[in-house]
């Protein structure tokens, strides 16, 4: 009993901390504490780290745009067919089942065992395009993912090592002025002793003088050397510590996009890792091949699908092909439901992704260098010119 306790509490422990770690790597953290603004290439340092978060912003914000802009189209689409007069939804619905009845037929007359269900067939074949890509991206990010965990793991350690021996620097420092002050307070009571002895009882006293304030004066002067090498020591650890920061801030930035990418690729392709998404995409090539024998049986369904495309593009439709793959979204209410909520999952992924790269990542920058300038007015002209030359680059930011 003490065994299983102690193992599941061992269990529990571990998922807290790596609750906290990943909660560490999604936060970016600014500070100035132990930055030199006088020194310009610390400040310059800085004030690039700063740009770069923004740049690095920016250019994830271009790609998720696309995205972002092709779902929103899909959902205009199913606006678009839900808004058309009865006759002309009649017209459309007659289509669809038309398609549908010669799906039914195929199955009859297909008696082989399938290798992917319907529901895993018609994602890939939605998203078959895509599934080479989607597995090489997915594929990347995971093992990317592994790099980018064990480079945090390996600066938060470095971190934790440099803010020992900050404290242990601090100790030594503090410790060395205390030894001085009691050194020099025995030196004294040495000498009042040794006066007491030459003029009370009249001995020569003057060997003692001399060993006592050498004594004292090689115990300050190596106290002295310690604390100074301590204290440039603590100068240069700071200053790792600062650099250390700007790095975790990097390395955090990249952590939290390929964790999204890899969440929405994952949603995108409704798998839960790239072997999955693997695994399926060779079903369906080998699906495909089966299915290839079927073709004089598909004739009928050709003509239907034709017709559907040639309606809908009628009806003003962006994307009138896709529907060949969700026809029975057209006559199914909960399948139209299930797919715009897909969609919408998808888009919401996309805005949450947009708005942490854009609210984040580029806002909060862009608020240190506006408050950097505000608080040293003598360098807010140099500021200045390093954000205009990064602004000529990316406008919009």
């Amino acid at each position: 009993m003490n065994f299983l306790e102690g193992l599941f509490g061992k269990s529990r422990e571990s998922e807290f901390q790596k609750q906290a770690e990943l909660e560490n790597w999604n936060d970016i953290v600014y500070t100035r504490k132990d930055l030199d603004m006088d020194d310009p290439v610390q400040r310059r340092e800085y004030i690039n780290s700063c740009l770069q978060q923004m740049e690095e912003a920016a250019r994830e914000l271009d790609a998720l745009e696309i995205e972002y802009n092709d779902v929103t189209s899909h959902l205009r689409d199913m606006e678009e067919i839900n808004a058309l007069p009865k006759e002309q939804r009649a017209e459309i619905d007659e289509c669809a089942m038309k398609i549908l009845e010669s799906q039914e037929q195929q199955d009859k007359f297909n008696k082989r065992k399938n290798r992917m269900t319907d529901a895993e067939f018609e994602i890939m074949e939605r998203l078959h395009s895509e599934a080479s890509d989607g597995i090489k991206r997915l594929t990347e990010a995971e093992g990317y993912q592994k790099k980018i965990k064990n480079d945090l793991k390996r600066l938060d350690g470095e971190h934790e090592a440099y803010l020992f021996r900050e404290e242990e620097l601090l100790n030594a420092i503090s410790n060395g002025k205390k030894l001085i002050t009691m050194i020099g307070i025995v030196l004294v009571i040495i000498i009042i002793v040794l006066l007491t002895l030459q003029y009370g009882l009249g001995l020569n006293v003057v060997y003692g003088y001399m060993i006592s304030i050498l004594l004292a004066a090689v115990a300050i002067t190596l106290l002295y050397v310690n604390s100074t090498n301590a204290q440039l020591e603590l100068k240069t650890v700071r200053k790792s510590i600062s650099r250390l920061i700007m790095l975790q801030n990097s390395v955090k930035i990249r952590y939290v996009n390929n964790t999204n990418l890899i969440d929405y690729l994952c949603l995108k392709y409704r798998v839960m890792n790239s072997k999955e998404l693997t695994s399926m995409y060779e079903r369906y090539i080998q699906e495909v091949k089966e299915r290839a024998a079927l073709e004089d049986a598909e004739r009928n369904l050709d003509a239907n699908q034709k017709d559907l495309v040639y309606i809908l593009r009628h009806y003003r439709v962006k994307d009138p092909d896709i529907w060949l793959h969700q026809v029975e979204a057209l006559v199914n209410h909960n399948e139209e439901v299930e797919i715009r909520h897909s969609l919408n999952v998808r888009r919401q992924s996309l805005r949450k992704r947009m708005e942490y790269n854009r609210d984040i990542v580029a806002g909060n920058a862009k608020l240190e260098i506006e408050d950097m300038a505000r608080q040293y007015p003598n360098y807010t002209q140099e500021i200045l010119d390093m954000v205009s030359r990064y602004e000529e680059r990316y406008p919009d930011m």
